[in-house]
């Protein structure tokens, strides 16, 4: 197993907003170590919401989202009379401040609002299962898919951290954010190998490098 420190990537959300409201434009959420949802949906916009440089209708606009986009909830303030939360596109991109009024807390694929710290990771990293079994899997490029061990940490929403036993001894951490493979425990002992995943109905087909894992939905949602 590899050190502990590469599982370390949750942070502490809590939800305090009823899901199904739209922030009104005097509420300041607070942010997410103190008590935020982890994800935001862009809602109550006929157009596309800006993303600004700095927390005011003045500053540089650095993309725009359109109804129904999931931001990271990085926290919120106050300026100009405006309530703006700094966010980030889920998964990743451009980092900056869009107007509260517009924000809801978000829905995860399995029905709930994701809230609470995402210590899947941190839990995986300490053997701390929620569920093991099997999955399909090949380690080598035009290898047959066989099974692998594994064993999931779920901190409900569809985050999870997946730990696959290799057949040579070692391990493999897949990370899931709402339910969407977003990365794994790669290294530079690896090669940094490349991270790609598709999606098939309930299946997610994962490929670290030459390695290649089928995950089923109710392996990270649980049910």
């Amino acid at each position: 197993m590899q050190s502990n420190s590469i599982w370390i990537i949750a942070v502490s959300l809590v939800l305090v907003l009823p899901p199904a409201v739209v922030l009104a434009q005097n509420d300041v959420p607070a942010a997410p170590e103190e008590g935020g949802p982890r994800n935001w949906e862009v809602s109550a916009i006929s157009g596309e919401l800006n993303l600004r440089e700095e927390p005011s209708r003045k500053a540089k606009t650095l993309a725009s989202f359109a109804s129904g986009a999931i931001l990271d909830n990085l926290g919120c303030r106050r300026a100009e009379d405006r309530v703006w939360c700094d966010v980030q596109p889920l998964g990743g991109g451009p980092r900056g401040f869009v107007a509260a009024e517009f924000l809801k807390p978000a829905i995860s694929p399995d029905g709930s609002v994701a809230t609470g710290p995402d210590d899947s990771a941190l839990r995986a990293g300490q053997g701390d299962f929620d569920a093991k079994g099997m999955i399909p899997c090949a380690q080598q490029a035009g290898q047959p898919i066989t099974q692998c061990e594994f064993g999931v940490s779920r901190a409900g929403g569809g985050y999870a951290t997946v730990v696959v036993s290799k057949p040579d001894g070692r391990s493999r951490a897949i990370f899931f954010r709402r339910g969407v493979p977003i990365g794994a425990d790669t290294s530079e002992a690896d090669g940094y190998l490349a991270f790609s995943a598709k999606k098939e109905s309930d299946l997610n087909f994962v490929r670290i490098g030459e390695e290649r894992y089928e995950i089923p939905d109710a392996v990270v949602l649980g049910g």
